[in-house]
């Protein structure tokens, strides 16, 4: 999955009929495609010169893992940045199994919450105050203990300036690092939902992996999440998010580096007026201008890119999980840069 192929701006999707809302007729069909087209015209419309700097971005953004283009039921929803539901990714079966593997497990717990992106806040702090405020403290120091104190010049004076620099940087790296901690419990406030993760020994499991690769060719298992099993029960909610961590290099080392993609599936059904719990992507527009927005369904499959193939973060598909008012269960696989080793990535047994 190193690879930085750019993604084929092809517009072809395949449905069946058998799929929800699939075309009854051939003029039904090309209807769908001419207005897939048109979805994908209005992303790159420009004016050559004109061409802001925010699309040259998005151009290089857009260059995610390939997609097979012509899988059972591929809808794109939305293009730049590409958004894709499957209707029927996953059977009836296996989404029951995997909901009573996650039942049977015993461990479902609230969903862990981590501030992303901390390492960068952290150097920024320390850097910012190193570059600047440490270094006047450290003068004022020197020049204080000269004029007021009558101190000669020499390493006493400059011995006592080199510590009030040091204490300067050391009490920004400690308010950064309170910063952080106080971030991750506003966040563990605004996830409510409970999750566990699972090690593909299941039927369910295998079906939705095997599914995965084929649908994200070039991958494979290894560079895989183990898949999380989510619960939203009434009254739980995902607030908005990344996927994606704009210091994935370090903080992600561990499990993968960076995520390259994300594939939700829906496990059951849910109200679409009654039920809430859509999943929400607050900074893209659908046809009707409102942001775009996903609705539960059994076995329906959602893919997105939190990043592009070479690891770059792409805050534009920030997503939530709206809040639910009835029973809504999913499970998501990562798909990182490299083998993700265990306890994040499946264990080696899953290969032979």
């Amino acid at each position: 999955t190193m690879q930085c192929l750019a993604h084929s701006r092809a517009t072809h999707t395949h449905t069946t009929s058998s799929s929800p809302g699939a075309s009854t007729s051939r003029n039904h069909g090309t209807a769908r495609r001419l207005h897939e087209r048109s979805i994908i015209a209005r992303a790159n419309s420009g004016f050559g010169a004109a061409t802001s700097t925010a699309n040259r971005n998005a151009a290089v953004l857009d260059k995610h893992l390939p997609v097979d283009r012509y899988f059972d039921g591929l809808r794109q929803l939305h293009a730049s940045p590409d958004v894709y539901v499957i209707d029927d990714f996953l059977d009836d079966d296996s989404c029951a199994d995997i909901i009573a593997r996650a039942r049977a497990k015993g461990d479902m717990t609230q969903s862990p919450v981590v501030y992303a992106g901390w390492t960068n806040d952290v150097e920024s702090w320390v850097s910012t105050t190193a570059s600047g405020p440490a270094v006047w403290v450290g003068a004022l120091t020197m020049l204080l203990s000269s004029a007021v104190f009558g101190q000669e010049p020499g390493l006493g004076i400059l011995a006592e300036g080199t510590a009030a620099y040091m204490a300067s940087v050391g009490a920004a790296y400690a308010a950064s690092v309170a910063f952080v901690k106080r971030k991750e419990h506003e966040l563990g406030e605004l996830r409510t939902s409970t999750s566990t993760t699972l090690n593909g020994s299941g039927n369910g499991e295998r079906v939705l992996i095997e599914k995965t690769s084929k649908l994200l060719p070039g991958t494979s298992w290894r560079e895989y999440e183990a898949p999380t099993v989510i619960r939203y029960e009434a009254g739980q909610k995902l607030a908005p998010h990344f996927d994606a961590n704009r210091g994935a290099q370090v903080e992600d080392a561990n499990r993968g580096g960076q995520t390259l993609a994300t594939l939700l599936v829906y496990l059951n059904d849910v109200d679409g007026v009654a039920g809430g719990g859509v999943t929400r992507f607050g900074r893209l527009k659908s046809d009707n201008n409102d942001a775009l927005v996903v609705q539960p369904a059994k076995g329906r499959a959602l893919l997105f890119f939190p990043a592009n193939a070479a690891g770059d973060f792409d805050e534009r598909v920030e997503h939530e999980g709206t809040e639910a008012n009835e029973d809504k269960w999913i499970v998501r696989i990562w798909v990182h840069q490299r083998r993700v080793d265990e306890p994040y990535g499946l264990p080696d047994a899953y290969g032979q």
